[in-house]
């Protein structure tokens, strides 16, 4: 028969109960990890359905949800009356039974609704509302214009080694590869 210190590894026991304790730690230290994110995101306002039902009206491209919620936050401080006019975009294009921008554009009355919406068009592309040096950023590498170069040309910006990399040379874009 084995005794308990012949089970014993430098003087360490393991009970049943120690072990289904220590496992019962593990799967809810794991539990609780997976939720950290969604715990950490701050909640949405109300009207981020309505923006980024209307943003992706404006902007015919995949858009992040989390860049969205920043976006939001930005515009409702800058923007009086943001709700309302977003509700009024979303009125105008539900009324041109509108699948991308070319379908209701032309219908925005000149004023702060077109405004709004050359705002948010601007922001997804760029990253920030305004093109001043004071603009606030919300986005960097998941603003439109980066990806659309990408993979063809750097920006001497948007270095593809990290931002503002200066010393690395840009892909030539001629000649031209034949195919």
């Amino acid at each position: 028969m084995l005794q308990s210190d012949d089970l014993s590894v430098g003087k360490i026991q393991l009970s049943r109960r120690k072990v289904l304790l220590s496992g019962a730690v593990i799967i809810a230290g794991g539990l609780v990890t997976s939720a950290l994110p969604s715990f950490a995101m701050a909640q949405p306002s109300k009207s981020f359905v309505p923006f980024m039902q209307i943003s992706r009206l404006l902007v015919n491209h995949q858009l992040d949800d989390a860049v969205g919620q920043r976006m939001l936050a930005l515009l409702e401080s800058e923007e009086q009356g943001l709700p309302d006019n977003i509700k009024q975009l979303l009125t105008i294009a539900r009324a041109h039974n509108a699948f991308k921008v070319e379908d209701f554009f032309p219908a925005i009355p000149q004023g702060a609704l077109q405004d709004l919406a050359h705002k948010i068009i601007f922001g997804w592309y760029t990253g920030s509302l305004a093109p001043t040096r004071s603009a606030k950023t919300f986005a960097y590498e998941q603003a439109l214009t980066w990806h659309t170069t990408l993979d063809v040309i750097t920006i001497p910006s948007y270095g593809i080694s990290g931002p503002n990399n200066w010393q690395r040379a840009n892909t030539p874009v001629l000649p031209v590869p034949q195919f």
